[in-house]
């Protein structure tokens, strides 16, 4: 039996309406045309009232800072405060609940159930770092190979010794011994690594020289915040094969990939020019459009290629274009390509959109939240043309208020046109980024060659 979560209207408008969740995905409560559940005639909900962030068998409710709050088994959480505005309720922390079979909840005249059923774990959740017992921790529904929150802070800064040491763990499993001490610098069989290059959320980026002819390739390590069960794993790993096949000369190529327990490696291309986030820092924050536009096209070229093999990035930014090349003139490549979508819908990245994992959702499109599952090429436009608009300005399309929670500001769909952010962006470039970063997708180009196209015509 698989994981699930369901989320049943047993009382108000919509009763006996159900939905169903056996993946990654998120549920919107509120009065607005893309809440999931709307109930746009009930004065006591909100336009966006609350977000249910499902990852079966976890499920987590947060309010948008309500009018009137989420009732969770009878209890509220959230709303604002009386004689506060939206704007001042958005200032304030919002409430955020781990939900469990059985539990009630209640906005206006709807109620609604939630029933999750798990995979029977096979024996005790242990830590297969440290070997402790991390049932409660995993929620006490999960099973496979998990790395507990203690051994992930204590090696957040070197993520690659953990793989180390599962690794040899596996191998001396294998070989029915005890794993063997190994130095101080963390190994991939076939690769010695070297200096980090980057460290992320999930985990980070080494430099590693090929044994065979001292070739450099870049490794990134990354760490499941959820335990892996085997069949995730799999599918996890054949949709990364995939990835391994594509290339092109403004894609990053994925050399090979492995795992040991909640470990996940990936042997890359190394770019010596590191990040676009890297460059625009080194020059001041920002680029004229004339540097830009042969950056911004080339990896437009990468993604239009991705695109026309059936693959979406999802996590489009700075950070994640990377360039080789002489510094007065960089070639730039599409880097992560996929890691990001196929790391969510395993299930392996945690709570993203709410909870202590949620980052700041600067490069993504509102549909990203609404329609989680099935992002398309033109989600990735947005996210493009938002990096495009933070290359030229050192800004970003919205503005993320201090206090505001940055997924109802995503979601209000406010989008800052370029120019106004600075009137010296030359027109025929900031329509192309402006028509790109529209709210509504069907007012964008809809794929990374529609918007290549319309910039190939730009001349500055």
């Amino acid at each position: 039996m698989s994981n699930t979560v369901s989320i049943k209207v047993t009382s108000g408008p919509m009763k006996g309406k159900a939905f169903d969740f056996i993946e990654h995905d998120t549920f919107i409560f509120g009065r607005a045309a893309e809440c999931h559940c709307c109930l746009w005639d009930d004065g006591q909900v909100s336009r966006r009232h609350f977000i249910v962030e499902v990852n079966p068998p976890d499920a987590r409710i947060k309010d948008f800072g309500s009018l009137n709050g989420t009732h969770v088994n009878g209890k509220k959480i959230g709303s604002r405060e009386k004689g506060e505005t939206p704007e001042q309720g958005q200032q304030r922390k919002y409430a955020e609940v781990d939900l469990k079979d059985g539990d009630t909840l209640a906005v206006g005249q709807t109620k609604l159930a939630v029933k999750i059923i798990a995979a029977a774990a096979k024996g005790p959740l242990c830590c297969s770092r440290c070997g402790k017992d991390v049932g409660d921790e995993a929620g006490g529904r999960r099973g496979g190979a998990y790395i507990c929150l203690a051994c992930r802070q204590s090696i957040q800064i070197d993520p690659a010794a953990a793989l180390l040491e599962l690794l040899a763990k596996e191998e001396a499993a294998k070989a029915g011994g005890t794993p063997k001490a190994k130095g101080d610098k963390p190994a991939v069989a076939g690769y010695r690594i070297g200096r980090r290059l980057g460290i992320g959320g999930f985990g980070a980026v080494y430099l590693a020289e090929r044994e065979v002819d001292g070739h450099l390739v870049a490794i990134k390590v990354m760490l499941s915040r959820v335990a892996v069960d085997e069949p995730s794993r799999l599918k996890f790993t054949q949709e990364v094969k995939l990835l391994e096949a594509l290339r092109h000369d403004n894609i990053v190529s994925l050399i090979a990939s492995g795992s040991a327990g909640g470990a996940f490696y990936f042997v890359m291309e190394y770019c010596p020019g590191g990040s676009l986030s890297d460059y625009m820092a080194a020059h001041g924050g920002k680029l004229s459009a004339k540097a830009a536009l042969p950056i911004l096209r080339q990896a437009l070229e990468g993604l239009a290629y991705a695109h026309s093999q059936g693959i979406v990035h999802r996590d489009l930014k700075p950070a994640n274009i990377l360039l080789t090349g002489k510094p007065e003139s960089p070639v730039s490549k599409i880097s992560d390509l996929g890691l990001a979508k196929n790391f969510d819908k395993a299930g392996f990245s945690g709570m993203t959109v709410t909870g202590a994992f949620a980052g700041t959702p600067v490069f993504m499109p509102k549909e990203q939240i609404t329609n989680f599952k099935y992002v398309k090429p033109v989600t990735d436009v947005w996210s493009f043309g938002a990096t495009a608009y933070n290359l030229l300005t050192g800004k970003l399309p919205r503005d993320f208020s201090r206090g505001a929670d940055p997924m109802e500001v995503v979601l209000r769909g406010e989008i800052i046109p370029i120019r106004k952010r600075d009137p010296q962006i030359p027109i025929a470039l900031a329509e192309v980024i402006d028509r790109a970063i529209q709210s509504m997708p069907k007012d964008r180009y809809q794929s990374a060659q529609e918007m290549l196209d319309a910039m190939r015509n730009i001349t500055l």
